[in-house]
């Protein structure tokens, strides 16, 4: 049986600017409401 591995690259953490938060957090917000929406949908059904 093979064993199974995972390699895990980690990043260096970066404070991120400004601009990269707000559009993270836009971006963030806009994926919770699209999957609340289908889930929503879904139940409907």
């Amino acid at each position: 049986m093979k064993e199974a591995t995972s390699n895990v690259i980690s990043l260096p953490r970066q404070t991120p600017d400004p601009l990269t938060q707000i559009l993270r957090q836009g971006a963030q917000r806009m994926l919770s409401q699209a999957i609340e929406a289908e889930v929503a949908d879904y139940l409907a059904r």
